[in-house]
């Protein structure tokens, strides 16, 4: 089943988590960004037999607000979605709790 999420993926070698972050922006979006700053880390388990975990971690960016997102590399398409539409959405558990995380954050700014 296809579901919509971040934009994301595994770092390269030698690679910080934040360059991995603004790298796979680019790779998925089209979208240069800058300024990545850490906003959660979860640590998912694998929905597969061999009971493996990984690490997601959600960066916040800045970019330029006049480009637009294409989607790339293995995104089948790209978009941007308030809280409610994701809901409505098929996406993983963390996606939606992130989101409604980021909507509260700057709702209280």
């Amino acid at each position: 089943m296809d579901l919509f999420a971040f934009p994301g993926g595994r770092a390269e070698p030698g690679e910080t988590p934040d360059q991995t972050a603004v790298r796979e922006f680019l790779e998925e979006t089209g979208i240069p960004v800058r300024n990545p700053v850490l906003f959660a880390t979860y640590d998912l388990k694998s929905e597969k037999e061999d009971r493996r975990h990984f690490f997601l971690s959600v960066f916040r960016v800045e970019a330029d607000a006049d480009l637009e997102a294409t989607a790339a590399d293995d995104a089948a398409d790209a978009g941007w979605y308030t809280v409610e539409e994701i809901r409505s959405l098929p996406v993983p558990a963390s996606v939606l709790e992130c989101a409604e995380r980021l909507a509260a954050e700057m709702n209280a700014r």
